[in-house]
């Protein structure tokens, strides 16, 4: 009786050619047999279906040139032509297959002289196998990343030209006046700052700033600090006694364009009283406190600075103003949260009594001398991790009298 599996001596008893037949009508492989010329002489059923043909009987006595362009079937030709001559193997190559309606199909092929009884060669024997989706998808894959590569170029252009005029306009050249010393570095987390500072005015007794931190990073961060530059040199000048005044009217102009954003802004005015001597007024909107550094004393103080909310969310109905006397030597640090929320591998915050007592330490320097061995010290303190945030430092120190 018949086993479900059938009987295994079906199998042992076929004769060559019945095995050989069933090779070639049930492979998904194209498996074929040409001679000398190239001509088909057997094949498996898939070839006749791949070339649109009723049955193998069709392919007989036809070449390549019946069914691809000329280009691709005399290449196959020569080569075919070439192996048989040689008697040389081609295993497992990729083809590109062009067809006269222009559609191109890819296929893996292997091709090897055929030896008879003679040993001499008699044809040629060749598997080939379809990869067209494999080889489709691959270059799809390529083509991808070939227009990811050149997005990514365009990107960094376009961040290396961002950095560069950035870099140019914010803070620009700063001021060199005969009553105050003025410093101020800007180091950014990713290729362009969000933070920036700005001087709209600087005569010969009065100076007024602008330091601000775009909330988020990036070109988008970095394209919004020259904007509000722009509204700050313009707007300030005009309500240097105004400072409360000039930064509700760059919360106008500012509301609605930052998508889900603000601009945390301290603005200040410093005016010249008598040698040595200057009133200082500021107006804040969000940036953290000030330092100051007497210099009667050789001690520096945290100065809370009053803030109502942050510009550009339209929420700021008003701004306080605080006002200060300073003395010869004396000195101003104003910086962006960057400074006071440094980590060190604990994860501790340097905070603001830290970054106090760093100040205090060189403030009898000059302001660039101070503000030189405070990033030494923020990066001392990180163990190198810095900056983790974008970082701003603006010092101000009234000059001494002149001996003159």
């Amino acid at each position: 009786m018949q086993t479900p599996e059938g009987d295994p001596s079906e199998l042992l008893n076929a004769s060559d050619r019945m095995l050989f037949d069933a090779l070639l009508h049930q492979t998904q492989d194209q498996v074929y047999f040409k001679d000398r010329q190239s001509r088909f002489v057997r094949a498996s059923d898939v070839v006749a279906q791949k070339f649109g043909l009723d049955s193998v009987d069709e392919l007989m006595g036809r070449t390549d040139f019946d069914f691809f362009t000329k280009e691709h079937a005399q290449q196959s030709y020569d080569d075919e032509q070439r192996l048989m001559n040689n008697d040389e193997k081609l295993v497992n190559i990729t083809e590109k297959e062009t067809w006269p309606d222009g559609s191109v199909t890819w296929a893996t092929s292997t091709k090897i002289p055929l030896h008879l009884a003679s040993g001499n060669v008699v044809g040629m024997m060749g598997i080939t196998r379809d990869v067209t989706e494999q080889i489709n998808a691959q270059i799809e894959l390529e083509e991808k990343r070939d227009l990811l590569r050149a997005k990514n170029e365009v990107m960094q252009t376009d961040f290396d030209n961002a950095r560069r005029i950035q870099r140019r306009l914010i803070p620009g050249d700063l001021p060199s006046l005969p009553f105050v010393e003025v410093a101020a570095t800007s180091t950014s987390l990713t290729e362009v700052s969000g933070d920036l500072i700005t001087f709209p005015t600087a005569t010969d007794d009065r100076l007024s700033f602008l330091l601000g931190d775009v909330s988020g990073h990036g070109v988008s961060a970095g394209l919004f600090t020259i904007l509000i530059k722009h509204l700050a040199d313009f707007y300030f000048p005009d309500s240097y006694d105004r400072l409360d005044k000039a930064l509700l009217i760059l919360d106008e102009h500012l509301t609605g364009l930052i998508p889900s954003g603000f601009v945390a802004s301290l603005a200040g005015s410093l005016t010249a009283t008598e040698p040595g001597r200057c009133t200082l007024t500021l107006a804040n909107a969000g940036q953290p406190s000030a330092f100051w550094f007497h210099s009667a004393s050789g001690q520096a103080e945290i100065v809370p600075l009053p803030s109502e909310n942050v510009i550009g969310l339209g929420i700021c109905g008003e701004v306080d103003c605080q006002t200060f006397e300073l003395e010869p030597g004396d000195c101003f640090l104003f910086v962006s949260d960057g400074a006071i929320e440094c980590r060190d591998p604990d994860d501790e915050e340097l905070g603001l009594e830290g970054l106090k007592s760093a100040f205090e330490k060189h403030s009898r320097s000059d302001v660039s001398k101070i503000l030189e061995q405070l990033q030494a010290f923020l990066k001392e303190y990180s163990q190198g991790d810095f900056p983790q945030d974008d970082t701003s430092l603006l010092a101000i120190k009234t000059r001494p009298p002149s001996s003159d």
